[in-house]
């Protein structure tokens, strides 16, 4: 038989270094079986050593010559084909091949022969007729003195491999039989909750393909509310508890609500790491409400819908149980209606039990859900609040608050039957942490409290503790008296001084002081904090920049105050608002300054809670009018290299606090000294704030502090002080004289 004639080409055998690890050769390896000298390939191809290595191997090994005659094979080659090696040898490939695998091949060997590394599967049938091989074949060109003088031959049964994918294709397949035949919802995840199988019943539920979902993680169909609950006991998981049931709420392809039980399954690995979970979950809505219907017979007031005594009774001894472990504050309030009898005798039952239902839906508008409000009975109404903080102070602030806004709801008219009806509310409260006092007092000093309430003349809120009122009711006065002082302008602005290293001014910081009409001038610790608490800090922060602008554009006409810089201090709830950047740009066109002569002040807690929005709001401000930002009280809050590197910060200010003793005080020296040279790697101004003595000032100057702020160049001053101070300094040899 003739064959047709094959292309050549000569090759360049590689130096041998192939490693031959349990009896498993590589292609990579054989290409390696070469070197320069012809003389020296020829030796380690007839080598006695190589040959009983390559007889070891289970893959079939050979060499075929550029006239595709075989030059060498190993033991496998001749099991393989079911003669001896000898017989091989001296052999042409399409003599040993066979003319139908020998024409399969050929695309193979000829692109061999030009040099090309070949990779193929191919089934082999065996001699004796029993079960093909499946194999994969290498063929490995021959370089030598530049051409292509033969090629390796790599073959490797993998009958093993293909039979092991077919039993698994077939276990795949009959898997998923089984699942899409069942009723439940099942799935497969991974470890970190991405889905990598999912039956047709899920998809349907979920109203998503199994395209849609394979990748996706589980969060997204969970009803929010549920969401904490689902991971927290999925981390219970664990080689010892493999197995974790939960019942949870999901939101199906209609946007319903459904309550499913899953049962999960953790697969773990040797290491006990999860590495997948199985979950098969079915609706269990209907038996939801079934217990729902149960409960709200005996936990739920049948008028309002409100719990009843006994729900209450229940869930205050567990807030108790709470409260003594994560030590929060709660309050009990205890509600009356004013009059009510009055009302249900001259208008009726009927519209006294309305009455009572509009009167729940008020009192629940009025709280938070994690709140419980019941009804004790009658007209009596009774909240219990939890998680109220860890400060006594800050609990009763926030129980009076919840209070005093229940009073003001229950005291608007009733639209009853198309009548109006007036009614008012007498509230007491009783403050608990832990069990230092028990069920039955707590209810029994919430009971007084509001008794307290009807006697000092209804339509009020009484604390149970005498001192705690007295407490509430001088915050509430303050906070009325906030809103008066706005209306009435009683706030001024005081201008402390800001000068450089040469004793000359830069600017002046403005700082707010309320001036009230029967208590004289307030400090701003004692009513900041109450109007950061009641929203009017932004009513107020608007005034004192607009205040501020203003009083930069008088200075304008002034030789020696026409180039101060004066910083104004942005509360958190102020530089949050979404409007804020508009708020500023707004001022300074208003009152026509230069924008480079406002210096916005925001402390480490506003700069750090949202740094994103800071770098947002400042690139906005230098696109629109290129006003400074500076960072207060640097050093006392959380600052790091990192946060001052993305901070798009102009200044940083020394808090007061270490300036104070590092004159005595080797900390806070090394403090002062850190800081200042990190600004200066930053390319950041530095300012130190309460310089008070000569010795802190010289200590500022030789750490290369070059602006100042304190009490040894000027307190804060009223604008004629300030005034005042300005047109002389520099007249006098002493300035604090002026001040």
């Amino acid at each position: 038989m003739k064959f047709p004639s094959i292309p050549t080409a000569s090759t360049h055998l590689e130096e041998v270094n192939a490693s031959v690890t349990h009896n498993v050769i590589l292609p990579e390896d054989l290409s390696k079986i070469s070197t320069a000298s012809n003389q020296i390939a020829d030796s380690l191809l007839s080598s006695t050593v190589i040959q009983k290595v390559l007889d070891y191997l289970p893959s079939m090994v050979g060499y075929w010559d550029k006239d595709l005659k075989n030059c060498f094979v190993n033991k496998a080659y001749g099991l393989w084909f079911g003669v001896d090696v000898s017989q091989i040898v001296g052999q042409y490939i399409w003599e040993l091949l066979g003319e139908d695998l020998y024409r399969q091949n050929l695309p193979y060997i000829q692109a061999a022969l030009k040099g090309e590394f070949q990779a193929f599967e191919r089934i082999i049938p065996n001699q004796d007729a029993s079960q093909s091989r499946h194999s994969l074949t290498h063929y490995i060109p021959d370089f030598r003195n530049g051409e292509v003088q033969g090629f390796f031959v790599l073959s490797t049964d993998i009958s093993a491999i293909k039979e092991a994918e077919a039993v698994l294709r077939q276990s795949e397949a009959r898997f998923r039989s089984l699942v899409q035949d069942q009723t439940e919802v099942i799935s497969r995840l991974r470890a970190d909750g991405t889905y990598i199988f999912v039956n047709d019943v899920y998809c349907r539920f979920f109203g998503k393909t199994e395209a849609e979902m394979i990748g996706s993680t589980w969060k997204p169909v969970v009803y929010p509310e549920d969401l904490q609950q689902v991971q927290d006991e999925l981390a219970m998981m664990s080689r010892s508890n493999p197995v974790v049931m939960i019942e949870n709420r999901v939101l199906s392809a209609s946007g319903e609500v459904h309550w499913m039980q899953f049962s999960n399954r953790g697969i773990f690995d040797a290491d006990g790491q999860l590495i997948e979970i199985q979950s098969v979950g079915r609706d269990i809505s209907d038996r939801k409400r079934a217990e729902e219907e149960i409960q709200n017979l005996a936990y739920k007031d049948s008028l309002t819908g409100l719990s009843n005594r006994r729900y209450l009774l229940d869930r205050l001894q567990i807030a108790l149980a709470t409260s003594a472990r994560s030590m929060q504050y709660g309050a009990l309030l205890f509600l009356d209606l004013d009059k009510f009898k009055v009302i249900n005798d001259t208008q009726g039952h009927s519209d006294g039990d309305l009455l009572l239902i509009e009167v729940a839906n008020r009192i629940n508008a009025c709280v938070r859900e994690v709140d419980t409000v019941a009804r004790q009975g009658g007209d009596e109404f009774v909240v219990l609040v939890e998680r109220l903080g860890t400060n006594l102070e800050e609990a009763s602030r926030m129980a009076a608050k919840i209070a005093e806004n229940i009073r003001v709801e229950l005291a608007e008219p009733y639209q009853i039957n198309q009548i109006n009806i007036h009614s008012s509310s007498s509230i007491g409260v009783s403050v608990f942490c832990g069990h230092d006092k028990s069920v039955e007092e707590l209810i029994k000093r919430a009971d007084m409290a509001m008794y307290q309430a009807k006697d000092g003349g209804r339509n009020r809120v009484r604390f149970f503790d005498p001192e705690m009122q007295k407490l509430v009711e001088v915050r509430a006065l303050l906070e009325s008296d906030l809103h008066i002082a706005l209306k009435a302008e009683q706030f001024e602005l005081h201008y402390q001084l800001q000068v450089d290293h040469e004793n000359q001014p830069i600017g002046a910081e403005a700082l707010i002081r309320w001036v009230h009409p029967q208590r004289g001038m307030i400090s701003p610790a004692h009513f900041i904090p109450v109007a950061e608490e009641s929203a009017l800090i932004l009513s107020i922060g608007d005034w004192v920049l607009d205040e501020a602008c203003r009083q930069i554009a008088v200075w304008s006409a002034h030789e020696k105050m026409s180039n101060l810089v004066l910083a104004v201090n942005i509360s958190a709830q102020q530089f949050k608002q979404a409007h804020f950047v508009e708020q500023v740009v707004s001022a300074i066109r208003k009152h026509g300054i230069d924008p480079t002569r406002l210096k916005l002040e925001l402390t480490e807690s506003v700069a750090l809670d949202d740094i994103a929005d800071v770098i947002a709001k400042k690139n906005l401000l230098r696109q629109e009018v290129g006003v400074t930002l500076s960072l207060d009280d640097f050093g006392t809050g959380f600052s790091s290299l990192s946060y001052l590197k993305r901070l798009p910060l102009d200044q940083i200010k020394i808090d007061q606090s270490f300036v104070r003793d590092i004159t005595t005080d080797k900390s806070d020296a090394v403090m002062v000294k850190t800081i200042i040279d990190m600004a200066q790697n930053f390319s950041l101004n530095v300012i130190a704030e309460g310089v008070e003595t000569e010795a802190q000032l010289a200590f500022l100057k030789q750490h290369e502090c070059k602006a100042y702020q304190g009490y040894l160049f000027s307190k804060p001053l009223p604008i004629e002080q300030f005034d005042v101070l300005m047109k002389h300094y520099g007249c006098a040899t002493d300035i604090t004289k002026l001040v």
